[in-house]
């Protein structure tokens, strides 16, 4: 799934991990204070809590759930400014594991500028969008997690539409009915997110779905998303 989806990704050290079922049944991303400067740079989860639920990674590999859990973190960089520092190096512990670990961020800002399409350079997309984005997305979530019929819905129209496919469909309305509803509507929109990422330019397919649901609400948080 990396190979086919992530072309230009890097594997770094693998390690293994247990969850702490004493206390959580989930791993988080812990993002906070850091002991080195992060001067010019941002890290920030694109979905707050940033979590990945046992179950998730139990159940990967199988016909529901074809499409690892993952979290997004976008890592921007202001070239602009000369105090940025040269090299991040940001610490991520991780939360709800039975033996402490943490996940380093290591870039370097030469990398960046050097690479040919910079992601977080003054050429690349705005942070202040990106925040503007992760809040319209919360803001459906919020929406969403009231209405199973509306969720339903949408839901379905995607899958129409080939946004999602039928595993990831029949994940959150079979394999997931014993979640909460905005369990499910945050897994359904990781997908969108991920759409966003891989595919921009279908987006225009999901905000047409929201559209014409016929809300108020929804079609307002379409038009900000789009504006995002």
């Amino acid at each position: 799934f990396i190979r086919k989806e992530y072309r230009q990704h890097e594997l770094r050290q693998n390690f293994k991990f247990q969850f702490d079922h004493s206390c959580f049944g989930y791993l988080e991303l812990v993002f906070g204070p850091q002991d080195e400067p992060i001067t010019g740079w941002t890290v920030s989860p694109d979905i707050v809590p940033c979590q990945i639920e046992e179950g998730d990674l139990d159940n990967f590999g199988s016909d529901i759930n074809t499409i690892p859990p993952s979290c997004l973190v976008s890592i921007y960089a202001d070239s602009s400014r000369p105090d940025t520092v040269h090299v991040l190096k940001y610490a991520i512990p991780l939360k709800g594991l039975r033996k402490p670990r943490t996940i380093n961020i290591n870039r370097s800002l030469k990398d960046i500028l050097d690479a040919p399409h910079s992601v977080g350079t003054k050429d690349g997309p705005n942070p202040g969008s990106q925040n503007d984005l992760k809040k319209q997305l919360n803001d459906l979530k919020r929406f969403l997690s009231t209405s199973e019929a509306k969720f339903r819905d949408i839901a379905n129209s995607c899958k129409e539409v080939k946004i999602i496919d039928s595993s990831q469909y029949n994940e959150l309305f079979d394999g997931m009915n014993n979640q909460s509803l905005s369990k499910r509507v945050e897994l359904f929109l990781g997908n969108i997110t991920l759409l966003i990422e891989l595919c921009p330019d279908h987006i225009s397919t999901f905000l047409s779905i929201l559209k014409e649901q016929d809300h108020v609400v929804l079609s307002t948080l379409a038009d900000r998303i789009a504006a995002s």
